[in-house]
């Protein structure tokens, strides 16, 4: 179980000891779902020849491929958007401020709470722009001011981060 545990282990130790210090908020258009594909292909693999190092039958070393896989593939999103955008808010490059058109916003309630996500429904205002089109996490000080004062257009601020996604710095 450790390509499945251990990705969920190394989150929540970086939860604690980072917390919200480096930004992780990915804009739309730029995700890391082939870095964590990557990095549970090589926990996997490397869990597995741990596992088989000292095991003759090759039977063994089979079913423990399987078991790997499925648990590494299990650990895949845990990669793709817990660790992974924290890695990648670790270091970001110049930013740059993006224009683009409020479609939407929305709020989604939080299994189990009374607290709510905020979103918008965000559009490069001119193609070709450095964040994609999509749904965006904002904080709720800005989804009530957006609904408040229903703007055209807003800017959004970005930069490239260590892993080359795009990250969300702030909102205009």
């Amino acid at each position: 179980m450790l390509p499945f545990v251990l990705p969920i282990v190394v989150t929540l130790a970086l939860g604690g000891l980072v917390g919200e210090a480096w930004p992780r908020n990915i804009a739309s258009g730029s995700g890391l779902k082939l870095a964590g594909l990557l990095a549970t292909a090589v926990l996997a693999s490397g869990v597995w020849w741990w596992a088989v190092r000292a095991i003759a039958d090759r039977r063994a070393h089979q079913m423990a491929a399987v078991v790997c896989a499925v648990t590494g593939l299990m650990g895949w999103p845990v990669w793709s958007v817990g660790i992974m955008p924290s890695i990648n808010g670790m270091a970001l490059g110049p930013e740059q401020a993006v224009t683009m058109t409020l479609e939407r916003t929305e709020a989604t309630s939080i299994k189990n709470s009374s607290k709510q996500h905020h979103w918008a429904w965000l559009q490069p205002a001119s193609p070709g722009s450095a964040a994609g089109a999509g749904r965006y996490f904002i904080p709720e000080a800005t989804f009530q001011r957006w609904n408040l004062e229903s703007p055209r257009s807003v800017t959004v601020t970005i930069a490239e981060g260590l892993l080359g996604a795009q990250v969300v710095i702030r909102y205009e």
